[in-house]
């Protein structure tokens, strides 16, 4: 190898090394996991609605069981997915609503591999935290449940509270469409919050408002 080739092949791993030092997961988040792409959501499946709704209730007891990742990508379409393009506005409509279209909830999705954040307009999860984080998210059913959904947002707009609900009648109707039993609840206090927020790595100035968990029925 003659000497500018040489200095050429030396710059470059230089420069690779430098770039892999600098990099760094936003907020100290995990780099350990890997993005999972999810199938496309099949927007033709489930009950009809009225049927749904006579079935929606809540159950706290789940059985240890992932679930198929086309199962959970239809979830999370379900609940705040992208389901069409907006005309007299830019943006994504969504499957739920939000005040001012300001699509402000953030959903981070804890299973037994970690926790994710999800990218409705990509169908990713985004990895945060490597480990089974289940039984830190504020109840003790939702270390059993194959997904415990939490809502995150900025913790200066009240009108998230709201636009949770939204998003936890979607995923109740989900689950009662598909057989899947489900728990939307409160984080107990500034403590649960708290401790939720630290097992999920949030960043100053988020805080997370509720969780939904949602799994199979126990045998």
């Amino acid at each position: 190898m003659d000497a500018p080739a040489f200095f050429s092949v030396r710059r470059q791993a230089a420069l690779a090394g430098l770039f892999a030092l600098l990099w760094v997961a936003p907020a100290g988040r995990a780099q350990e996991l890997k993005a999972i792409q999810l199938p496309k959501p099949q927007m033709t499946a489930g009950m009809p609605l009225m049927q749904a709704l006579a079935e929606r209730k809540t159950t706290r007891a789940f059985l240890d069981k992932p679930l198929p990742e086309q199962t959970l990508s239809n979830l999370l379409w379900a609940a705040f997915g992208v389901n069409r393009p907006r005309i007299v506005k830019q943006g994504l409509g969504r499957t739920a609503p939000s005040a001012m279209n300001k699509q402000e909830i953030e959903i981070d999705v804890v299973l037994a591999s970690g926790v994710y954040v999800y990218d409705a307009e990509a169908n990713l999860l985004r990895p945060v935290v490597g480990g089974d984080e289940r039984a830190k998210m504020g109840a003790s059913p939702a270390g059993q449940a194959a997904v415990t959904l939490v809502y995150v947002a900025q913790a200066n707009l009240d009108y998230a509270q709201v636009d949770t609900g939204f998003i936890g009648q979607n995923v109740y109707l989900f689950a009662a469409s598909e057989g899947l039993n489900a728990w939307f609840y409160a984080l107990h206090g500034q403590q649960g919050a708290t401790e939720v927020a630290a097992a999920l790595k949030l960043p100053a100035g988020k805080r997370p408002l509720y969780a939904q968990s949602i799994g199979y029925p126990p045998k």
